[in-house]
């Protein structure tokens, strides 16, 4: 038997020398706490009560200790590392604490909201070895998912406990804590925790440190390197955690340091620590990150690449043994640069999702900067078109305001106007959009958000000879397709008059190979052989009678009318065309004056008036019957404004070859020149602004994924106004936006917003989606975890969700109940409820409250009102916890041993001071199936005031008094602007079956008592 002195000499090394038989220890390690180093005292003032309580003494406290001893022996002392991470997490947690008052503002989310540092200050109270298994957390956390990094957590903790007990088996000799540490159990439920903890605050410190992180992701670009050539998932950790460990300790003592494998780089981006670098590729620079805690001027020195490598930034490939419940090892590869970070905030995805429009726009989105200046001004010119026509006010206005057209043409200015670092990170953005988010929007049926569109574009041109010049240009694509000559294809455009009057001219599409008919005698026959021609009205004739024949047959069968009634309109455009104020001799030099200037330019031209042409109507087709050798008259519109300016072709060829045009290559055509005339200034503002007002009003948004993609941003896009640190995961640029279960159940906005929104109010395409409470979670959800496609129906009755750093919650819960909130009216704020994956808070379905017993019956007061209205409740607060019903999600993802997403049964509790008095459930607010629920209007003064005059009423003073209510018709409770007491309030009297109002701050008696008619019994209003 071994002596029991052994104990006695390795008490000072902390190592224990016993049989196998006395090591079955009962550590408590909740016991065993540290003061935590004086560096890290912002961490732990930055916490809420319960979150230190937790910490210091709950199970991620528990936590720490034991992955502390299992690995302490294995870890080298890093003393300088330990106080400048401490110096920089007091930092990052003190940018985003909460004071009391900001604290209490958050209701019953108080104790949960604030940067959740909880598993780094059970660290810090745990030792140094847990404050570097802290930082393991953070270096799995930032590459790998939470999956695999708790599977990774198992296996590796697994060989760990194996290596102690096999040495202690061989040895007799082991530390005390570590071989209790592994002699204890540590449930992967437990790891889940830590490890979403470890998340929460990787996220808080990415938001705090955002530019300095941008900076290294970029320098990191530029590196290809694994963590380790390790295959080993054990062996690779190990490895990876030490030499961070001892590298970044060497740093902070000053001691230059070389990257040649990416564990330091990957601790670099996970610690924020930020020395000072020498960059060896692309090109030698040196960069000052200029971080105080690297005083004594440690340096690193990066970009010596493996030269096999094909991976972009530092990656990470791992054997995962106990990632499923069954199979073999799963091999993952994970990675980080700056376009693949994890996590983008709204701005960075909007510049992405900038990437993916330009990416489906083809040829026409290629050059970046050409498009998004286009993009920028011609939302500039629809803002300036307002100021001309009030009509078009519903482009920028009302729920357009929050339209993908005004985000993204505002995400273009921010591109625009970014220099230097902030560009540099912007074409990052925009490259991973176009890379990586190929199906996130699906393809537009036209580029340029449908402006494009045959040819429409071109009535937004000012000047007449530029939408000649850009029809020409197509003109040449269709006439090459259609092995056209240059009398099967012509140009007819609007040639305007004094005042409101124009009349329809001529231009040929392509050179004319023929002789054109002589102008003039003293012309020779080539006049016009390999030239363009013109039609030009020379005012010679311009009321003409010698309409075809073959065109007022055609007018007669369109318009269902005998000859008589087409001539006679004919007659009447004419006549309108001529008008009173016609002055022959301006008309004649007009024509002379363009004569000379096309003449100049090489085209050739003639007079409209000597062509026999039938064109009065727009839509009828062109009748011209003595232009060439056709076999038919007839020319019918091809591409281009009808009624203003376009193509056509014979109608012997229209039929059947026009679908042999390729219409990308137009569009390219087309856009460039779109973008030159936008940079030169000749489009027209009113024009162009109402061009995109009919594109936008008339798209079919019901059958239209790109546009249905665009709206599900916009949605998105003001579901995250309200958070302004929120952000989202990168995956969800991978998704087909447009499929999401979410947007499939969408109600029509349009009719949601009738009541903003009339017949000429903001097109449906614009309009962000309505949602519902279960689809605004779902909404959310899915853009958190960038996978998760939850059906909202799963989410009916969830009030909060909580997911990273980030808590959201329907507006109700922090609102006084007065306040409207809105279906889908969801806030959100920076907090964790300490579970992992994505949590969604439900109710209970019949919330208890609490009986009066025999002895508290003393105590409740119910006295008549004396028309004060006081706050008598100011005792209470709202509390929030959790039963153990919990309810997985189906998120589409089998074999996992991890819920990445679950329903959890959770308590808005009331207390009175420390007394309970009940659970709440405040959606009964949104119904009066319970009982009838009412707002008082506030009082408009459209009646005569009784000075002095109030209603008889019982006042309720205390929460037994509510629960056990006066039997008189009315009472009043009294809790006079202390919204969670009135939130309480109001849910309880709901619940207990009374007609319940709901009184504004200033109540006028008269209209109470109007509101509060004879028919109601036990009403109960909330003062």
């Amino acid at each position: 038997m071994t002596s029991i002195s052994k104990l006695f000499p390795s008490i000072a090394s902390g190592s224990l020398e016993i049989a196998p038989a006395l090591a079955n220890l009962n550590f408590d390690f909740a016991l065993w706490k540290v003061a935590a180093p004086k560096e890290f005292e912002g961490v732990g003032s930055a916490l809420s009560t319960s979150r230190r309580e937790e910490a210091e003494s709950g199970m991620l406290h528990t936590t720490a200790r034991k992955l502390g001893a299992l690995f302490g022996k294995k870890l080298p002392a890093t003393p300088g590392l330990t106080k400048a991470y401490g110096t920089r997490a007091s930092e990052i947690a003190q940018a985003l604490s909460l004071d009391d008052r900001g604290r209490k503002s958050y209701g019953v989310f108080a104790s949960r909201a604030g940067p959740d540092a909880t598993s780094l200050w059970a660290a810090a109270t745990s030792g140094t070895s847990a404050i570097s298994v802290h930082l393991l957390a953070c270096l799995l956390a930032r590459i790998w998912d939470a999956p695999e990094a708790i599977s990774i957590w198992v296996e590796v903790i697994k060989k760990r406990k194996e290596e102690i007990i096999a040495e202690f088996d061989e040895t007799d000799i082991a530390h005390l804590a570590t071989l209790a540490a592994a002699r204890q159990d540590l449930p992967r439920a437990q790891i889940a925790e830590w490890d979403d903890s470890a998340r929460a605050w990787l996220r808080i410190a990415d938001t705090v440190k955002n530019k300095q992180q941008k900076q290294l992701m970029l320098i990191l670009d530029n590196v290809q390197v694994p963590v380790n050539g390790k295959t080993d998932t054990c062996a690779s950790v190990m490895e990876a955690w030490i030499n961070s460990l001892v590298q970044m300790e060497a740093l902070v003592q000053g001691i230059s340091q070389q990257a040649r494998s990416g564990e330091i780089l990957l601790a670099l981006s996970s610690w924020h620590l930020f020395p000072d670098l020498t960059v060896v590729t692309p090109s030698m620079a040196h960069v000052r990150q200029n971080d105080p805690v690297f005083e004594l001027g440690g340096m690193l020195t990066i970009g010596l690449q493996t030269p096999s490598c094909q991976e972009n930034g530092i990656h990470w490939s791992l054997p995962l043994a106990y990632l499923r419940h069954y199979g073999a090892p799963v091999v993952s590869a994970r990675s980080i640069s700056s376009g693949s970070r994890s996590r983008l905030s709204l701005q960075e995805l909007l510049q992405a999702t900038l990437g993916s429009l330009l990416q489906s726009w083809g040829a026409a989105g290629k050059d970046t900067s050409r498009a998004l200046n286009w993009m920028s001004s011609m939302y500039r010119i629809v803002i300036e078109a307002t100021r001309l026509d009030n009509n078009l006010t519903n482009l920028i206005t009302g729920t357009a305001k929050y339209s993908w057209l005004t985000l993204l043409s505002e995400a273009a200015d921010r591109y625009i106007a970014s220099q230097d670092l902030e560009r540099q990170y912007n074409n990052k953005l925009i490259s991973l959009g176009r890379k990586q988010a190929q199906t996130f929007l699906g393809t537009p049926s036209e580029p340029l958000f449908g402006m494009l569109k045959n040819g429409q574009f071109v009535r937004m041109i000012k000047n007449e000879d530029d939408k000649i010049t850009i029809l020409r240009k197509v003109g040449k694509t269709v006439a090459e397709q259609l092995r056209l000559d240059s009398s099967q294809i012509l140009i007819r455009y609007k040639h305007r008059l004094s005042g409101s009057r124009s009349v329809y001219e001529y231009a040929t599409a392509i050179p004319s190979m023929n002789a054109g008919r002589k102008r003039k005698a003293d012309q020779p026959d080539t006049y016009g052989v390999g030239s363009n021609l013109r039609w030009l009205y020379s005012g010679v004739n311009a009321l003409r009678e010698d309409i075809p024949s073959e065109y007022v047959e055609r007018c007669c069968a369109r318009f269902r009318k005998n000859e008589k009634e087409v001539l006679a309109a004919i007659e009447l455009h004419l006549g309108d065309l001529q008008g009173n104020d016609f002055d022959r001799a301006d008309f004649d030099r007009d024509f002379e004056r363009r004569r000379m200037v096309l003449d100049t330019a090489g085209e050739c031209v003639f007079e409209r008036e000597d062509q026999l042409i039938g064109d009065v109507f727009p839509d009828v087709g062109i009748c011209w019957r003595n232009l060439a050798r056709c076999s038919t008259p007839w020319y019918s519109f091809v591409y281009g404004a009808i009624d203003d300016a376009a193509l056509f072709i014979t109608e012997e060829r229209n039929s059947r070859f026009i679908d042999v045009i390729v219409p990308a290559e137009i569009n390219a055509i087309n856009a460039t020149e779109m973008y030159s005339l936008f940079e030169s200034g000749k489009m027209d503002t009113l024009e162009t602004a109402r061009g995109l007002e009919s594109c936008l009003r008339y798209a079919r948004v019901d059958v239209d994924p790109h546009l249905k993609s665009l709206k599900a941003i916009s949605t998105a896009a003001r579901l995250y106004s309200h958070f302004p640190y929120a952000s989202v995961d990168v995956r969800i640029l991978q998704q087909k936006l447009y499929d999401a279960s979410w947007i499939r159940t969408c109600i029509d906005s349009r009719k949601g917003y009738a009541a903003l929104d009339e017949l000429r109010g903001t097109p449906e395409a614009l309009q962000p989606y309505l949602l519902s409470d279960g689809q605004a979670f779902a909404c959310l959800a899915m853009f958190e975890s960038g996978r998760y496609d939850i059906e909202p129906d799963q989410l009916d009755g969830v009030m909060a969700m909580c997911s990273g750093d980030s808590i959201f919650f329907r507006a109700a819960l922090l609102a006084d109940p007065y306040e409207v909130t809105k279906s889908g009216d969801i806030r959100g704020l920076i907090g964790n409820i300490g579970r992992p994956g994505i949590s969604f808070l439900v109710p209970p379905e019949n919330p208890l409250l609490k009986d009066v017993s025999l002895d508290e019956w003393p105590l409740i007061e119910h006295n008549d009102f004396d028309g004060c209205l006081l706050d008598n409740f100011q005792n209470t607060s709202l509390h929030l916890s959790f039963t153990t019903a919990e309810t997985p999600l189906n998120v589409g993802y089998l074999g996992g041993q991890d819920r990445v997403a679950c329903i959890i049964e959770t308590l808005i509790s009331v207390y009175d001071g420390g007394r309970w008095i009940g659970d709440l459930d405040i959606s009964n607010l949104d119904s009066v199936s319970l009982g009838a629920l009412y707002g008082l209007p506030r009082c408009t003064r459209q009646h005569a005031e009784v000075s002095g005059w109030r209603p008889k009423m019982t006042c309720i003073d205390s929460w037994l008094g509510l629960i056990n209510a006066p039997e008189e018709r009315i009472s009043l409770l009294r809790a006079h602007r202390n919204w969670q007491a009135r939130l309480a309030a109001s849910s309880i009297s709901v619940a207990l079956g009374h007609d319940t109002v709901i009184l504004p701050d200033e109540v006028c008696w008269q209209c109470f008592a109007r509101a509060v008619s004879a028919g109601h019994r036990n009403v109960i209003a909330i003062g």
